[in-house]
C-alpha cells in the first residue's frame, strides 16, 4: 500500500478557496481535511467539502461518455466512446451553424469549479466558434456593479480588519453557513468587546452568535441606509475632515437626498420601530472603528445595485476607512494578479457576438430567433435547478430540435434531458490555480489523483472539440500547466510582490496590500464617489 498527503484546494462556489490535504492511497483519495498551514482557512472545512473524497469515487459518478436512447429527461442513455462522442457534437454543431450560423450555438456555465483555468477556458474556445456569449451574472453581478459606483477598483479591506473593529453590521449575511472562516474574526473582535449586530429579511443562524438582530422588509436596506445616514448627519457623528480630503459628492447626498429619509419613514418604509433605527444610528456613529461585511442576497431585487451603492457611502460618513479596523467588506477582487486574457483569449473573437443573459434562459431557448438557440454546451453548472424559471426552461430542454450536450461528474437534472453526456474530472483529478473573493490568498494544485473511469476536464474537452472543429491556432495545443504558466509568467505588477517559488510549490501565497491601500481611492476622482458623474 503507497500512501502520500497531497495539497488541493475546495473547488466550490465560496469566498474562502479552502486549502485541502488530500491522503491518497494507491491512487484514491481515501481522505481530505483541511490545511493547517493555510493561514486563512486553518485546517477547518465546511460539511460539503469534509468528506470530499465519498464523492470523487461516489458509484453514482459518470464514468464515460453517453448517448441518448430514449426521450428527453427520462435519463435513458448508451455508453460510446469518446471519438464518437466528439464526432458527433463536432457533425451537429456544423449542420447548425451552416444552417443557422454560429451564434445558433450557445455555451452555459457558472460556478461548478472555481480554479481560473477550468472555468474560464471555454471561453476563447466558443469565441472561436463565433457561438452566442453567455453574460454571466445569475450571482453577484449587481452587487460589484454597486460597489464599483462609489469605491471604483478600490482594493476592498483585509478580512483580518474585522478583529480590529468595535462594531460590526453583518448585513444581509448568514455567515455562518457562508463565510465561516470569517467568524473566527467576528468573534475575536467580539472578544475584544466588539459589538456585533445582524441585518437580515429573517433570523437566520448566525443570529445565535450577535448581540441584536434587526429583521427589515425586503428590498428596503437602502432606505434603512439613508436612514442611519440621515441620522449621522443631523447628529453630527459625521467625520467632515474625513470627507473633506477624501470623499466627493457629500454635500450633494446632504441637500438633495438625505432630507426626504427621515427616521419615521425610514421606519414605514423597513417595518423598524425609530426608536431602533435611532440605536444602530448612534452605534455606528459613535463607534470608533465600525465595519460591515456585506452579503449578496440584498443585491438581488430591482434595486440591487443602489442598494449596494447606499450602504457602500456610510463608512465614508464616518471616515472608518481611515481607521484600523473600520470599512467594508462586500467581495475582494484579485482578477488583477492574473493574466486571465490568456485564458478567455477575447482576441480569437473576431466581430462581437449576440450576449445572452444567464437570468434569461428559459427565454433564450423557447423565444429567442434570428437565429434561435440550436445547440447549448452545459459545463460545471446546472441549469435546470439553479437558473430563474425552471418550467421555461425544461420546456426549452425537451424541445427536439435543440442539440444539448452537457460535460458532468453526476446525472444531473440537466444531462438528463441532454443528448451527449461528457463525464467530467474533479477537482482532485485536474491542474489549477485558484484566486479567493473572501481573502488575498491564491494556490497553485497539481492533479492528486489520476482521473475516475474516462472522465476529462474541461480543458481536455475543449482541446478535442478544437481539433474535431479544425481550429489550427496553437491555443487549443497547449495542456493545462502551460495555461497557468501563462497566467502568471512574467508575472503581472501586484504577482511579482508574493514567493513564487512556493507558489509553484503548491502552497498558499498572500498578495501583498500597500500600507495607505485603505485609503487609496482607486476612482476616476481619486475620491470615494457618493456622487459619481458617470
Amino acid at each position: 500500500m503507497n500512501s502520500d498527503l497531497k495539497r488541493s484546494v475546495c473547488p466550490y462556489d465560496c469566498p474562502d478557496a479552502c486549502g485541502l490535504l488530500v491522503e491518497v492511497v494507491d491512487g484514491q483519495a481515501v481522505k481530505v481535511m483541511g490545511d493547517p498551514d493555510h493561514p486563512f482557512t486553518k485546517g477547518t472545512l465546511c460539511p460539503k467539502m469534509v468528506h470530499y473524497e465519498r464523492t470523487v469515487h461516489s458509484p453514482q459518478r459518470l464514468t464515460q461518455p453517453l448517448l441518448r436512447s430514449g426521450e428527453k429527461g427520462t435519463g435513458q442513455y448508451k455508453p460510446i466512446s469518446w471519438d464518437e462522442a466528439i464526432q458527433v457534437i463536432a457533425d451537429r454543431w456544423q449542420g447548425i451553424m451552416a444552417q443557422y450560423g454560429a451564434e445558433a450555438i450557445l455555451p452555459y456555465s457558472y460556478a461548478g469549479t472555481m480554479g481560473t483555468v477550468q472555468r474560464n477556458c471555454g471561453e476563447g474556445f466558443f469565441h472561436r466558434l463565433g457561438a452566442s456569449r453567455l453574460a454571466r451574472t445569475i450571482c453577484s453581478s449587481s452587487k460589484g456593479y454597486g460597489w464599483a459606483s462609489v469605491m471604483g477598483n478600490t482594493m476592498a479591506p483585509h478580512p483580518d480588519e474585522v478583529e480590529k473593529s468595535d462594531f460590526i453590521l453583518l448585513w444581509g449575511t448568514n455567515v455562518l453557513a457562508t463565510n465561516i472562516h470569517l467568524v473566527d474574526k467576528v468573534r475575536e473582535a467580539k472578544k475584544r468587546g466588539a459589538s456585533i449586530w445582524l441585518i437580515d429579511t429573517y433570523e437566520n443562524p448566525t443570529a445565535r452568535m450577535v448581540d441584536q438582530v434587526v429583521l427589515v422588509r425586503p428590498g428596503t436596506d437602502g432606505a434603512l441606509a439613508l436612514g442611519i445616514m440621515h441620522i449621522l448627519v443631523r447628529e453630527g457623528w459625521i467625520d467632515q475632515a474625513f470627507m473633506d480630503r477624501y470623499v466627493q459628492g457629500f454635500e450633494q447626498l446632504r441637500k438633495e437626498v438625505l432630507p426626504d429619509y427621515p427616521p419615521d419613514k425610514v421606519g414605514q418604509i423597513t417595518g423598524l420601530e425609530v426608536k431602533l433605527l435611532e440605536k444602530m444610528a448612534l452605534h455606528y456613529g459613535k463607534s470608533k472603528a465600525p465595519f460591515i461585511v456585506l452579503g449578496s442576497g440584498l443585491c438581488r431585487y430591482g434595486n440591487g445595485a443602489m442598494t449596494v451603492r447606499t450602504i457602500t457611502c456610510l463608512p465614508a460618513l464616518v471616515g472608518a476607512w481611515g481607521k484600523p479596523g473600520g470599512g467594508l467588506l462586500a467581495s475582494i477582487s484579485t482578477g488583477m494578479a492574473f493574466h486571465t486574457e490568456q485564458v478567455t483569449r477575447q482576441d480569437l473573437l473576431k466581430e462581437p457576438t449576440r450576449v445572452v443573459n444567464m437570468n434569461q434562459l428559459g427565454y433564450a431557448l423557447t423565444e429567442l430567433s434570428n437565429p434561435p438557440i440550436m445547440g447549448m454546451y452545459v459545463y460545471h453548472s446546472n441549469p435546470a435547478i439553479v437558473a430563474p424559471d425552471q418550467t421555461m426552461i425544461i420546456k426549452g430542454l425537451k424541445r427536439e430540435n435543440l442539440f444539448t450536450v452537457v460535460h458532468e461528474r453526476f446525472m444531473t437534472d440537466t444531462a438528463r434531458y441532454a443528448d451527449i453526456i461528457l463525464p467530467a474530472t474533479s477537482s482532485l483529478e485536474h491542474a489549477d490555480i485558484y484566486r479567493s473573493y473572501g481573502h488575498y490568498g491564491l494556490q497553485k494544485v497539481a492533479a492528486v489523483i489520476p482521473p475516475i473511469g474516462e472522465a476529462k476536464s474541461n480543458w481536455e474537452v475543449f482541446q478535442l472539440l478544437a481539433q474535431a472543429m479544425g481550429f489550427e491556432e496553437d491555443f487549443f495545443r497547449q495542456t493545462t500547466d502551460d495555461l497557468i504558466h501563462q497566467l502568471i509568467d512574467p508575472p503581472t505588477p501586484w504577482l511579482a510582490g508574493v514567493d513564487m517559488a512556493k507558489l509553484q510549490a503548491g502552497r498558499l501565497v498572500e498578495l501583498p496590500l500597500p500600507e495607505d491601500y485603505k485609503t487609496t481611492f482607486l476612482t476616476t476622482s481619486g475620491k470615494i464617489e457618493l456622487y459619481n458623474p458617470t
